[in-house]
């Protein structure tokens, strides 16, 4: 989690609200629990992860009020040196995975009559960065 999400985070959970952070990087997951939040596994590419992780937060809820769909990285180079699979990976994550936690979320929401749901993107999915042709093509696809 990059640091200004982890001061945000923060300042939510300071203001009263139950926040349940996600990290691919299980290595993430004891230092996000030593700053008191509760922090689970979740891999945006993997549908049963993503079922298992809002059926964990339900189970302890009742209710998933906001989803703030973050997940991302970014693969620097020219789009010449990125192989095929890299680029796959890139799209697998920052576009097809925010879409399926997406399409889980609005399963419950729908159900319980309510929720919002935030796509958090980039400011290179509007304007572009040399070298960064993946990340900025990952990133336009969800601005479109």
């Amino acid at each position: 989690m990059f640091k200004r999400d982890r001061t945000s985070t923060l300042y939510l959970k300071q203001q009263g609200f139950n926040i349940y952070a996600t990290v691919k990087n299980r290595s993430d997951i004891d230092q996000l629990k030593s700053l008191g939040l509760n922090t689970y596994y979740l891999d945006v590419t993997d549908i049963k992860s993503i079922q298992d992780t809002i059926n964990t937060i339900i189970s302890k809820e009742k209710s998933l009020d906001v989803v703030f769909n973050n997940a991302g990285f970014g693969q620097p180079g020219a789009i010449e040196d990125i192989s095929t699979k890299i680029l796959k990976e890139q799209f697998e994550t920052n576009l097809f995975g925010l879409h399926s936690v997406t399409l889980e979320a609005l399963k419950v929401m729908k159900a319980q009559g309510y929720g919002k749901i935030i796509q958090h993107s980039s400011v290179l999915g509007l304007v572009s960065l040399k070298f960064r042709g993946a990340y900025n093509a990952s990133k336009y696809a969800i601005e479109v």
